[in-house]
């Protein structure tokens, strides 16, 4: 079949409307039916998100748009939050701080308030960042490249985000549309988000909703599609995004060809014996 028969149908509509909305049903309906291992007693960290506090969050971008961990105000973060504990922000505060070895940057003083924070019973187990991580998202990471996998060759890209470390933010990402890998930032885009959904729960309007379909442009000017999905946690509040983002700047009738490649893609098919053989058993008769 060539370009021009697969042209007959819609295939831009198919392409930035059917396909993200299939996405999204199947990445909305895991997230919000997931549910992670039963706990008796979960203990719900009071106060704000770190990120609310708009002159403490030590996240910032230069003048290139590149995110950097500013050290006077995580300086600022420990003096203030010894001051006046918040057991949510100071979660925050020593995730992103033992993520990113940060005691090599604070001074003796500062480093020794740090220390004593993350030391007390309540945060003492946030010090194993990387379980913690783990057993938190591993669930999210397997339905992320479960999806991603499946529309493989297309410029579909899907990415999971670890928002409360935004320095070493993607860990899991398929299809990358723009060359983005494993331990990458964020973006400064992306902590705008991260904010706006921490000042909706810091003023109590609950968790907040998709962002879904919106248009953005990627550094060299290609349009893009983008959904962006938020992950909560029980106890921690926002954790992370599950980010959609379609290239679409040639889905159209001026690219004929990159079309046609984007349907064979959504259409490819794997061989595995081990479904084929259930498949087969299902349709037998006993």
């Amino acid at each position: 079949m060539g370009a021009t028969s697969l042209l007959a149908i819609d295939w831009k509509r198919l392409a930035t409307v059917f396909v993200p909305a299939l996405l999204i049903a199947a990445i909305s309906i895991y997230v919000l039916g997931y549910r992670a291992p039963a706990n008796p007693d979960p203990k719900v960290l009071p106060g704000r998100a770190l990120a609310a506090y708009d002159d403490l969050y030590p996240i910032r971008a230069d003048d290139a748009g590149a995110l950097y961990l500013d050290r006077e105000r995580f300086t600022k973060a420990v003096d203030y939050l010894t001051e006046h504990p918040s057991p949510r922000a100071i979660a925050d505060l020593i995730y992103l701080g033992n993520s990113n070895n940060v005691t090599l940057m604070l001074d003796g003083a500062t480093k020794a308030k740090y220390l004593l924070l993350s030391q007390q019973p309540d945060y003492a187990a946030l010090g194993e960042v990387d379980r913690e991580k783990d057993r938190i998202f591993q669930s999210y990471r397997d339905i992320v490249n479960g999806m991603g996998q499946t529309f493989a060759g297309t410029p579909i890209e899907i990415v999971l985000h670890d928002t409360r470390n935004p320095l070493r933010s993607i860990i899991a990402v398929q299809n990358p549309i723009s060359g983005r890998r494993l331990g990458d930032t964020n973006t400064n885009f992306g902590i705008q988000l991260i904010r706006n959904y921490s000042y909706g729960e810091g003023q109590g309007q609950g968790r907040g909703g998709s962002f879904i379909s919106y248009d953005l442009a990627l550094k060299d000017g290609r349009a893009v599609k983008s959904t962006t999905i938020p992950i909560f946690h029980d106890v921690y509040g926002l954790i992370g995004f599950i980010c959609i983002n379609i290239d679409i700047s040639k889905l159209d009738k001026q690219h004929p060809e990159a079309v046609a490649h984007f349907i064979e893609s959504f259409r490819a098919t794997m061989a595995n014996d081990a479904i084929s053989e259930m498949i087969q058993n299902s349709k037998r008769k006993d």
